[in-house]
């Protein structure tokens, strides 16, 4: 993300420097500066120039020595320099021989401006700030865990989940049961995964953290006796020693660091990680998959720290050829332990959560689910390859020339959809190939965009329980409900929403409810079956082709009293916080995939599906049902009537 703002940014300005500001606690500088250098030599974000400044104290230099593998001077050919801050303290070079203030007031004399970046924000350190503030037109904070509410661009949880950048967490295990018994369970589970990731080969990784001094080294020895039964591979190590125990052939390696970077790698032997701390910020290891907490850590800020290091997707740029069984494995973080506190989050729960028997499936449910089976959501099949046949797009080279750098042509193929990029892969096998297919682009990607916009052919129902759990949780908010009569409860009866609009769309829902939509009694009390789709565990969801396989959750579901189900997506084109900075254009984009994919759900579910976009002071409602648009642009008072009309008769 850090990447993809400086590169944008520079687009725009080339006049623009950035200081990247980070914790070399875990070498993170380092990490995050070859994350740089990769995705500018990718051509990926191609208008990066990294550049690491360091006085090589870190990397096992006397203090007194005057060498160092990067230089004092910093050099000012670059744009993105990343700074660890311990490397600006009064006792290290940089600041004692003023290298940074000198590279500050040159830059600033060139007329250039100097945009500092934070990684890591929620860690208090204001050492440049204090010093060098005046050098700097403008400090930005990352961090995935910050401190406070006050935000200026948010990525949710949910949304980073929905788009794969980040897995899901499954909680799994017995906090009650004897360690012994939970861990050994935890080590079945992770033998299943291994054979899934060794597929794309990869050899996961299991993390297990322990407690501090007392009841360490008696967990210690229960779990190197229950890993070794089952003939897997570990490596302990605890933060601020220098050595560590393995019941491999690492024990010869002597260099620590050397050791903890092989841990990482995808190939790494290692099948199980212990640790106490040491396993926070900066330890990027995609490949670990499960994480086993005895420790307690007392804080939540620490256990999503340590749970974050098994939720990245090792598979993040080839994901999209995975068949739908490797994805899901591969979208699923496992965590046995403690579950933190759910931080700046509300629980509620579907009303009815007695069990009741369900005659017709012979099984115990709960009241608002029962009234909802059977249930479809849609499923986009993956398209085969073969499918997708190029050979007529593309014509001999000479009869078009070629009049683009390979540079150009190369972002531009990186910037098409999955499967134009798929068939790239597949096509190209010399530069011969790569130029014709770069010629023959736009050719191609109207091709590939007939075949898999092919809901006909791809899309499918899928019955499923609305729910997998009668729990959900939601993150509060500014836009927040009160009491409802709708399915879900609370302890203070409030629900928060995500946007001034949802809000204002589900206060019409209410209004409609006691008139269109069906009702039963729960506890004596009357329930009306609409409510929003907390998608914590929801099922309802709807899959679409942009780019890449997509997910759609609706925003609301409610049910009228024919029995009709009815789904509704809210939209706005006004401004608001939530949507400062949006592409016009690329929304737009985003809504007509959307209505396609809905009007295809529509035909295959029978329900009835919404598109309300709140524009100006009023509504204008997409709505499709049976495969056939019914109204492009119905305003609020339309869809009022056309809902209590369609229900006169019943």
């Amino acid at each position: 993300m850090m990447a993809n703002f400086m590169n944008a940014m520079l687009e725009q300005d080339s006049n623009v420097i950035f200081l990247v500001s980070t914790l070399s606690k875990g070498k993170l500088a380092m990490q995050n500066y070859e994350s740089f250098v990769e995705l500018a030599n990718a051509c990926i974000y191609p208008k990066l120039k990294p550049f690491y400044i360091s006085s090589g104290a870190e990397n096992g230099e006397n203090k007194n020595s005057k060498k160092t593998e990067y230089g004092i001077d910093i050099d000012t050919k670059f744009n993105v320099y990343v700074l660890p801050t311990n490397q600006f303290t009064k006792s290290s070079r940089i600041y004692k021989e003023r290298a940074l203030l000198k590279f500050l007031q040159n830059i600033k004399e060139s007329g250039k401006k100097i945009i500092v970046i934070r990684d890591e924000a929620h860690i208090a350190t204001n050492k440049l700030e204090n010093e060098l503030q005046e050098y700097f037109s403008l400090i930005l904070h990352f961090s995935a865990t910050p401190k406070n509410d006050s935000f200026d661009v948010e990525i949710k949880e949910s949304e980073a989940v929905e788009a794969k950048l980040i897995k899901s967490v499954e909680w799994c295990g017995d906090s009650e049961r004897d360690l012994q018994e939970d861990l050994a369970e935890a080590l079945e589970k992770f033998k299943e995964l291994k054979k899934v990731y060794e597929t794309q080969g990869i050899n996961p990784c299991f993390i297990v953290q322990i407690s501090n001094k007392g009841k360490a080294e008696n967990e210690l020895k229960i779990i190197k006796k229950v890993v070794e039964e089952r003939g897997l591979k570990w490596v302990c190590f605890v933060e601020k020693e220098k050595g560590y125990e393995t019941n491999t052939r690492l024990d010869k390696v002597k260099n620590k660091s050397l050791w903890q970077k092989y841990v990482k790698e995808n190939s790494s032997f290692i099948d199980v990680v212990i640790f106490k701390m040491v396993i926070t910020e900066g330890f990027d290891m995609p490949r670990a998959c499960m994480l086993y907490q005895v420790r307690d850590s007392k804080s939540s800020s620490l256990d999503m720290q340590v749970i974050g290091r098994v939720r990245r997707n090792p598979m993040l740029k080839e994901f999209e050829r995975l068949d739908s069984k490797t994805q899901e494995v591969f979208s699923k973080a496992y965590i046995y332990g403690i579950q933190p506190k759910e931080n700046g989050k509300k629980k509620v729960w579907l009303k009815g959560e007695k069990q009741i028997y369900d005659h017709l499936y012979k099984e115990q449910t709960n009241e608002i689910i029962k009234e909802f089976r059977p249930f479809y959501a849609t499923m986009y099949k993956e398209v085969p390859k073969e499918h997708i046949d190029i050979e007529s797009c593309i014509s001999p080279l000479q009869e078009y020339g070629f009049k683009k750098s390979i540079f150009q042509a190369y972002r531009e193929i990186q910037k098409c959809d999955d499967k134009v990029r798929e068939k790239y892969a597949e096509y190209v096998k010399d530069f011969e190939h790569f130029y014709s297919f770069s010629a023959s682009l736009d050719s191609i990607k109207n091709k590939v965009k007939s075949v898999v916009e092919n809901y006909d052919e791809y899309l499918e129902s899928k019955c499923v329980e609305i729910r997998e759990d009668v729990y959900s949780f939601y993150e509060e908010s500014e836009f927040s409900i009160g009491s409802e009569s709708w399915i879900w409860g609370s302890d203070n009866d409030e629900f928060g929403l995500d946007s001034k609009a949802e809000k204002e769309w589900c206060a019409i829902l209410k209004s409609l409810a006691k008139t269109c939509a069906k009702s039963i009694e729960i506890n004596g009390d009357k329930i009306y079956l609409f409510g929003k789709n907390f998608i914590d565990k929801s099922n309802i969801k709807y899959e679409y082709y942009d780019e890449r396989k997509r997910v759609s959750y609706p925003d609301f579901i409610f049910k009228d009293r024919g029995d009709r189900i009815h789904i509704f997506e809210v939209k706005s084109v006004n401004v608001s916080s939530s949507q400062n900075g949006i592409i016009e254009q690329d929304y737009e984009q985003k809504i007509e995939r959307l209505k396609q994919a809905y009007k295809y759900a529509s035909k295959i579910t029978g329900y009835v599906f919404y598109l309300p976009v709140k524009v100006g002071q009023d509504w204008q409602i997409w709505c499709a049902k049976n495969g056939q648009t019914l109204h492009e642009n119905m305003n609020r008072a339309m869809f009022e009537a056309k809902m209590k009309e369609s229900l006169q008769k019943i």
